[in-house]
């Protein structure tokens, strides 16, 4: 047993006589199922789906069913997304930093998820990234990775980078590119549910100024540290 991408991947024997494979959810009904075609010894099931339909965490049955008998095996499909690190991105003419963030997350979990939108709570840049609230929308584009790499397979690292900058501040800001201070919290948003984590960044070096026609601009030097309090707030 394994996974691609969205899709829970089953592994036959060379010999079996398998005609069909029924998902079974934890509430007893059939969740997914696929027909195996004649000689095909791997079935791909998709569990995790973009527009809506994702399985729930739990314990999963799988049946195998050959002619009128039947074999069957449980699965704990439950995906554990975690934030592991928050980097700013530099410039790679001068180094600078350029206001994005990286953000890394990791599927320790027993099953896939999908990152759909990662946004930024407290942000000091009035045009960051942000968190879809309830039924509301926002713009869930990532600059990195490719839309096909959003999905985390157990055991998955991945890398994750929005088109739009999150430490970018002006003169008015609360907080200055001079050896000043933000707290604000990153929210990695799956159809499993939150993941949080409350940032630290450093700011100094003055403004980067790589547009002289904005009014707000990065820092040219930024450090991030986690902080305590992150979770799964789903």
């Amino acid at each position: 047993m394994s996974f691609a991408g969205p899709n829970l991947v089953v592994t036959l024997a060379d010999d079996h006589d398998v005609d069909q494979l029924n998902l079974i959810g934890p509430d007893g009904t059939t969740f997914e199922q696929s027909t195996v075609a004649q000689g095909a010894t791997r079935v791909e099931i998709q569990i995790v789906f973009k527009t809506g339909g994702t399985y729930s965490a739990g314990e999963y049955e799988l049946v195998a069913v050959s002619g009128e008998t039947s074999e069957s095996m449980s699965l704990e499909l439950r995906p554990d997304i975690q934030i592991v690190d928050v980097e700013p991105e530099f410039d790679e003419d001068d180094g600078y930093s350029s206001g994005r963030l990286f953000v890394t997350v990791e599927n320790v979990g027993t099953g896939p998820s999908w990152v759909y939108n990662i946004g930024f709570r407290n942000a000091p840049y009035r045009n960051a990234p942000e968190v879809i609230e309830g039924d509301g929308v926002a713009d869930t584009t990532f600059e990195r990775p490719e839309a096909s790499e959003e999905f985390l397979s157990p055991g998955t690292e991945r890398e994750f980078l929005k088109q739009r900058g999150v430490l970018v501040i002006d003169d008015n800001d609360d907080v200055s590119c001079e050896s000043d201070t933000a707290e604000l919290t990153v929210v990695v948003q799956t159809p499993h549910g939150d993941i949080e984590q409350p940032i630290r960044a450093e700011l100094s070096g003055g403004y980067h100024i790589d547009d002289q026609g904005a009014i707000q601009h990065p820092c040219k030097d930024v450090q991030i540290e986690l902080l305590d309090g992150g979770g799964d707030n789903a």
